[in-house]
């Protein structure tokens, strides 16, 4: 077993708080750095009384090259941390964090939103929306334990696990929202 100090593993892999989660260069982004920041954040909501074990947390990506390996290494600090991981597959970023709040658990969503495509992210919603200042700092805070035998020497994953069956609940309910919205057009 090994253990990673997340202020510090920030400072050697380079990947840091962004827009509401961790942003770095997908080369820096290694199945380790991943896992590890996930880990993190269920720790830390672990400790604020916000997440009960074996509860469920949902995932969703974008279309970058580089989410789909992203996803894997989030989903295995899910279920390595004792919860479901809930695959929302590639929808947008509001549906996920939607999807969280009614369903009353967090999400994780990768996502480079706006940057170049040699870049990307984890975006972490609580329960009740975005993290805030104060949880990154609970998030960099955290020790968590990589399993011996986990990864690579150069980061990546030594088995591959399939995500979840897909879930497509949280695309269709956003997306019938807008429907649900706008009056129908009269033909």
């Amino acid at each position: 077993m090994k253990q990673i100090q997340i202020g510090q593993l920030m400072e050697t892999s380079g990947v840091k708080f962004g827009t509401s989660g961790a942003r770095g260069l997908v080369e820096s982004m290694t199945d380790e750095v991943c896992y590890s920041y996930t880990a993190a954040f269920l720790q830390h909501l672990e400790q604020q009384g916000e997440l009960n074990s074996g509860s469920a947390v949902a995932i969703a990506g974008d279309l970058r090259p580089s989410t789909g390996r992203i996803l894997t290494a989030c989903a295995a600090a899910i279920e390595d941390q004792g919860y479901q991981v809930i695959n929302c597959g590639r929808i947008a970023s509001p549906a996920i964090a939607c999807y969280g709040l009614e369903q009353g658990i967090p999400t994780l969503m990768v996502t480079g939103s706006h940057i170049p495509d040699d870049r990307n992210g984890i975006k972490f919603n609580k329960a009740d929306g975005e993290i805030l200042k104060e949880d990154e700092q609970g998030i960099r805070n955290q020790k968590v334990t990589i399993p011996a035998g986990k990864f690579t020497t150069d980061g990546n994953l030594t088995t591959l696990s399939p995500l979840p069956p897909l879930q497509q609940e949280a695309g269709r309910d956003y997306l019938q929202r807008y429907l649900d919205f706008f009056p129908q057009r009269i033909v």
